[in-house]
């Protein structure tokens, strides 16, 4: 059964997030719970475990970004939706591995998408993905279908995947430290690149990527780049999936 929180200190709009949620749950014919807090220190008083949690950021008793790093603390891996007025704080809204942002107003439709997407997410839970800010709001990618990272031109990172380029509000150090090594590798202080979709190494220090794409290795990261693609290659023999 799911269970969801609702946390906002706005009783209005406490109860219109429960309705369309309760209505979305029953349209799906799922077997759900949905309960309700005015403030984020009944959310966190409460002894409850839940599937997803909607929290609103500015409440006068509490902060909702503070009020998710307590979450954090206790639960690292439940999905956490934001619904405020203040889209300033996208980028705090991420270091906590928010799932989600919706900016009010917001139609129920905003709601539909965020639980269609959860429950995806729950079919796909034994894939990996990593959470990233971009112009569109806060996506969730498949480790499966990144390519590769790329730090271009004007000082922006872009993540290369299968359905094409898009813009990441985040520096590339800060993505690498949370990827997988054993999946992902740095070729150069601009680049980090999927193993798994490298085609092969032309003229020693270019890489050709399966989708084309060439991408630099620098000298000295060469050895150690090889010993980690034959790892790759070893593994995938094996049935592997890194």
């Amino acid at each position: 059964m799911l269970h969801i929180a609702v946390c906002d200190d706005d009783i209005k709009m406490l109860g219109e997030v429960k309705q369309i949620l309760t209505d979305y749950c029953k349209a799906k014919k799922l077997a759900f719970k949905i309960s309700a807090y005015c403030d984020g220190t009944d959310l966190l008083a409460s002894e409850e475990s839940f599937s997803v949690i909607f929290l609103d950021i500015e409440m006068q008793q509490s902060n909702g970004i503070e009020v998710a790093q307590k979450i954090r603390r206790m639960d690292m891996n439940v999905p956490i939706v934001y619904i405020t007025s203040y889209i300033d704080y996208w980028r705090r809204a991420y270091k906590v591995h928010a799932f989600d942002f919706i900016t009010k107003p917001f139609k129920p439709e905003d709601l539909y998408k965020v639980m269609k997407d959860y429950l995806a997410a729950l079919d796909d839970a034994s894939e990996e993905t990593i959470t990233l800010p971009t112009d569109d709001g806060v996506v969730c990618f498949k480790m499966n279908d990144i390519y590769y990272f790329m730090f271009e031109a004007k000082k922006k990172v872009y993540v290369h995947t299968a359905d094409g380029r898009v813009l990441v509000r985040e520096n590339l150090t800060d993505i690498y430290n949370i990827l997988n090594k054993e999946r992902f590798y740095q070729t150069r202080r601009d680049c980090v690149l999927n193993l798994k979709y490298v085609q092969k190494i032309q003229n020693e220090f270019v890489i050709i990527m399966k989708n084309g794409d060439m991408l630099p290795l620098a000298q000295k990261k060469k050895d150690e780049f090889v010993r980690k693609l034959s790892n790759v290659f070893v593994e995938t023999l094996k049935g592997k999936n890194i």
